[in-house]
């Protein structure tokens, strides 16, 4: 009995030790304007814009694939805050990304 407890523990830490590595190669970044684009944004998730919902158009934003003017819930004001913000905040490499009204 103490035997397969003591292997379950080993066998646990083990584990661990393999998901942590894992989970620090295996990282995904996000540009970190992404959450502040969608925060912008009415979070209608309606994908009348036509990507999946209000994080697929700030994606695609940032990827320069898409019009702000996509987005059929929105009004003029949040197109020009999300093209104020863009002008004024570059990614992580210095470049600044171009809206498309």
């Amino acid at each position: 009995m103490q035997v397969v407890i003591i292997l379950a523990v080993a066998l646990s830490l083990i584990l661990a030790v393999i998901l942590s590595f894992a989970s620090s190669v295996l990282e995904v970044e996000e540009d970190p304007r992404l959450q502040d684009i969608i925060d912008m944004l009415p979070n209608a998730n309606c994908g009348a814009c036509g990507n999946p919902g209000c994080k697929g158009m700030a994606e695609a934003i940032l990827r320069e694939d898409a019009k702000l003017s996509q987005c059929k819930p929105g009004d003029q004001d949040m197109r020009e805050a999300i093209a104020e913000y863009l002008a004024e905040t570059p990614n992580e490499s210095g470049e600044f990304t171009k809206t498309k009204m």
